[in-house]
């Protein structure tokens, strides 16, 4: 039997989760590094290819090879063995063929900007946007709710992707405040998406909130293919809440976008 378990890591040092040529770190390359050492031949396998420098706290993986290791014991063993900056939690044996892209639903993201005139302090920085200028609160949160519901995101994709379409459905997207009002966080949750799509969502609407006015997001919805959305947030501020698999049911957490599927 295959092993699946949950994925924390801070993406700060690692080129994204998927092995690349060359000797660049990635998560999934040192996940497979270890395990390997420790079980012998095995793949590593995610739900979703984080970019560069994003960071994770839900991801879902499942490794295919070799484990002796008794299951209550596998992920305090790797964790053991792993950087301090990836830790593993929830294993459970699934299927050799079970698929963590293919059988994924859902998916919860979070993006957070660093709003107030104050210094961001040193230990927020890798994890947040430091924006320049006081973004417009209101037209956060009217673009953000124009996302929800089934639209066309060409607009809001890079070059590079291979899905055959580009429509998503996106259940939640709102933003909130944190840190007595230091930080503004986004969330968002559809059934899935593109490459950059939620940093272009997140450019797009911090552009439109310090100039005021959200009619580029309404053309872009309205008319994808009117032209592509070019502002990209930075990779730092954004983390992969969860991931929700085919037959798990929906929690009320789902939808409230709270952390710790």
């Amino acid at each position: 039997m295959a092993v699946r378990f949950r994925v924390a890591y801070q993406g700060t040092r690692y080129h994204g989760f998927q092995r690349q040529s060359g000797s660049v770190p990635t998560v999934q390359g040192v996940l497979e590094a270890v395990l390997t050492e420790l079980l012998g031949p095995g793949r590593v396998r995610a739900a979703s290819r984080t970019d560069a420098g994003v960071h994770a706290q839900g991801q879902v993986a499942v490794w295919t090879g070799e484990n002796p290791i008794p299951l209550d014991r596998f992920a305090d063993v790797i964790n053991r063995r792993l950087p301090g900056d990836i830790w593993i939690d929830r294993p459970q044996p699934v299927d050799p063929r079970w698929n963590p892209r293919r059988q994924a639903v859902a998916k919860a993201y979070s993006y957070r900007l660093w709003v107030s005139p104050e210094p961001c302090p040193v230990t927020w920085r890798p994890f947040v946007w430091v924006v320049e200028g006081r973004p417009n609160w209101a037209v956060l949160e009217a673009a953000a709710r124009a996302f929800e519901g089934e639209h066309d995101f060409w607009a809001f994709r890079s070059e590079g992707s291979s899905a055959k379409t580009t429509v998503r459905r996106v259940l939640v997207s709102r933003w909130e405040r944190e840190a007595d009002g230091a930080i503004w966080r986004y969330r968002v949750v559809a059934n899935g998406f593109l490459y950059h799509m939620v940093r272009k969502m997140v450019g797009a609407q911090v552009r439109a909130a310090l100039a005021g006015d959200w009619t580029p997001i309404r053309t872009a919805l309205a008319d994808p293919r009117a032209g592509k959305m070019r502002e990209l947030a930075p990779a730092e501020g954004l983390v992969l809440d969860w991931v929700r698999m085919r037959g798990e049911p929906e929690d009320a957490q789902d939808l409230d976008l709270g952390v710790g599927r």
